[in-house]
């Protein structure tokens, strides 16, 4: 082999070492980039951890709260449509679900099974039932409790708190608030209260990584 075809060779070499060490930096590159990724997932939401259940609280001022254990349902997801009739509260505060919904003011009835899953991302849920409480309310009455929760449910939806608000046939008390693993019940409106809880438990458990 005479002298040109050496240095050709010897080139043709560099070059091939040359691409091995540029594939191997890439190779690292795109490892980092896969941890960071990852890394994000898991702290999404202002580096918040993913908790495993609800925590308690020790400064909600109102003694009426209840806090359950999580469902013994799991979080199941289950499609649309299918229902649950199990959960160890009511309404429910968490187990297993449908699909979520757009937070905001409902006036027909959002099925249970689609609020359980927005508690489960960490939202809060206002339910009310007119014919409830010491007296059923008047169409008038009701439409006044119906404004007077609307607007809190509107107020905490454009300060970024996600809050559903739904009307609830089945449960005895007029007002209800909940959170995952969180339940408020009240007869009278108190807006005070109301806006206590969804400034307490919005949030409040980060299941998912949505906080």
């Amino acid at each position: 082999m005479n002298k040109r075809a050496r240095r050709s060779d010897r080139a043709a070499a560099e070059r091939r070492a040359r691409r091995r060490s540029l594939l191997a930096i890439a190779a690292v590159g795109i490892g980092v980039l896969v941890v960071a990724a990852i890394a994000f997932t898991v702290l999404a939401g202002g580096g918040r951890g993913i908790d495993t259940e609800a925590a308690p609280v020790d400064d909600y001022p109102y003694a009426e709260l209840q806090m359950f254990a999580p469902d013994p349902g799991g979080r199941r997801h289950f499609p649309q449509g299918e229902t649950y009739d199990d959960y160890n509260s009511n309404p429910p505060t968490s187990g297993p679900h449908t699909a979520a919904v757009q937070p905001g003011v409902y006036d027909d009835p959002v099925p249970k099974e689609h609020i359980v899953h927005n508690m489960e991302h960490g939202h809060v849920a206002v339910w009310y039932n007119c014919n409830a409480g010491a007296q059923p309310l008047d169409s008038a009455g009701c439409d006044n409790l119906r404004q007077q929760l609307g607007v809190i449910v509107t107020d905490a939806n454009n300060d970024g708190k996600r809050v559903v608000m739904t009307p609830y046939a089945n449960m005895e008390g007029r007002i209800a608030l909940t959170a995952w693993q969180f339940l408020d019940t009240l007869d009278e409106f108190d807006a005070q209260r109301v806006r206590t809880f969804v400034d307490t438990f919005y949030c409040h458990t980060n299941l998912e990584g949505f906080c």
